[in-house]
């Protein structure tokens, strides 16, 4: 199927299976939000017949993604906003170098394409050498080229790896060891991924591939933004480029988009990709917002960056006024993955959505809890996260997002982001689950068995009420002019 007359059929047998996916979706008895909604509001549309797994600690995220790469045959594609240079982010790329090196000693054309924002820190430097000496591409997305600064300030922050058109990850983890080091991590959260909903993955990724190769080159030099804005926009929406050439053609294959081996499960999934030079607001923030508009018992939400686009915040207050329940789950001070304006920026979006009765879950984490592991030796898995960097919601009982969209400011209108929303009451009810555990560790005691005598850590999360807001007004201070000023910026 490499020649010409093989991609178009190829070509008209991957429609037709998408439009008989969606003819076939099965009937669901009324939701809050239906499925054409979700689909015009988040840009999207529904695959079916997925297998879907959350990946919520450590240990089982690490080993996905080693397990992942390691069935790649013919090609894999990463994203990611950090790769650092620590134990884990070079464990990976180390793994990764050799995956790349074996697979093309039996086939030459192995592809692994490697895509790293250009503005966080710990990337796209030496450490890649390796990785690219094996064979495998590494780009900087947005970076200075040609003397020429990046075209926008946005950040590339989505999140995922996609394994032969068949396999991927997509959620809130980067390379580094905070999120895959058993001693002291942060809860993320990620969903693996079998199924027609990979296809979309990977597009969106190409896309991305194709948008950095656009301006990694002197065309950067020659053209304006409102020109390049115009040539991107135009490759996102139609898959050419304004002068009529598709650099997507050379993937349309059945190599890089293999046909779906049956049904591998029985998840409906659509995929949510945003990108700021393709639309000014993130489409995943509109779908958020029409979700908590249209909930009809409960919505949770859990971001380490809660200062919300104003809709949203809106939203989340009318659910609590007409009687839904609704929990938003955020890092206290001490816990908080950014300080200064990052914790900053937050704060009045939590001081009026305490004052309009939604429940704020604060995550103190413990700062003895490393040190716990290390004299104890207790089983990590039960020992809580340090602080929280999942991306998540989840309203009523079937529909759930997981993302690397922080849900806020920036990720609405400044980042490129990527996830999923599930139409599942099973998956849905297994991440209340996790929430439902994680506000049960109030006051938490390790029973590490014969080893040792159980091991108090203590109150390491909380409720914050009105009671607290004078604390959260006296940290902020006077910056909320400030921040109001600047919140695009976190």
């Amino acid at each position: 199927m490499r020649g010409g007359s093989g991609r178009r059929l190829w070509r008209r047998a991957a429609v037709a299976a998408w439009l008989a996916a969606l003819a076939v979706a099965p009937a669901r008895p009324a939701a809050a939000v239906d499925d054409d909604a979700v689909a015009r509001l988040g840009r999207t549309r529904w695959t079916h017949g997925n297998a879907v797994r959350v990946l919520v600690y450590p240990e089982e995220s690490w080993q996905a993604r080693l397990e992942l790469v390691e069935r790649a045959q013919h090609h894999v594609f990463i994203s990611t906003f950090s790769w650092h240079e620590d134990r884990f982010g070079d464990l990976f790329r180390e793994h990764l170098a050799r995956i790349v090196q074996a697979r093309r000693q039996s086939n030459p054309d192995f592809k692994v394409y490697c895509l790293v924002d250009a503005t966080a820190r710990g990337t796209f430097d030496s450490s890649f050498r390796q990785l690219e000496e094996a064979g495998a591409v590494v780009r900087s997305f947005n970076r200075q080229s040609w003397g020429v600064g990046p075209l926008y300030d946005p950040r590339m922050h989505d999140k995922m790896i996609v394994v032969d058109g068949r396999w991927a990850i997509v959620g809130g983890r980067n390379f580094a060891d905070e999120y895959f080091d058993p001693q002291r991590w942060w809860l993320d959260l990620e969903v693996e991924i079998e199924g027609e909903a990979v296809w979309d993955l990977q597009l969106n990724f190409l896309k991305a591939w194709q948008v950095s190769d656009l301006f990694g080159n002197a065309n950067r030099f020659f053209m304006s933004e409102e020109a390049a804005r115009h040539a991107i926009a135009t490759l996102w929406t139609t898959g050419r480029l304004p002068n009529g050439r598709s650099p997507l053609d050379r993937y349309l294959t059945a190599d890089y988009f293999p046909p779906a081996a049956g049904m591998p499960g029985g998840r409906p999934v659509a995929v949510l990709y945003d990108s700021p030079l393709v639309r000014r607001r993130a489409a995943t923030t509109d779908l958020v917002v029409e979700m908590v508009r249209s909930a009809r018992a409960e919505v949770d939400l859990m971001t380490p960056f809660p200062n919300f686009p104003a809709d949203l915040t809106e939203a989340l207050a009318a659910a609590a006024a007409r009687g839904v329940r609704v929990r938003i789950f955020v890092n206290s001070e001490e816990s908080a993955l950014r300080r200064g304006p990052f914790l900053w920026a937050g704060l009045p979006t939590l001081i009026e959505l305490i004052g309009d009765g939604v429940e704020v879950w604060a995550w103190s984490g413990n700062g003895q809890i490393a040190e716990i592991l290390a004299e104890t030796a207790c089983e990590p898995r039960a020992v809580p996260p340090v602080a929280l960097h999942g991306k998540l919601v989840r309203v009523d009982d079937d529909l759930a997002i997981v993302h690397s969209s922080n849900f806020n400011i920036r990720s609405t209108y400044y980042n490129t982001e990527a996830g999923v929303v599930v139409r599942d009451a099973a998956f849905n009810a297994e991440l209340e689950s996790l929430l439902d555990g994680l506000i049960s560790l109030r006051d938490l005691r390790l029973d590490c068995g014969e080893r040792i005598d159980d091991v108090t850590i203590g109150h390491v999360v909380e409720k914050l009420g009105p009671d607290d807001v004078p604390r959260l007004r006296e940290i902020l201070g006077n910056r909320q002019g400030w921040v109001d000023e600047l919140g695009l910026l976190w």
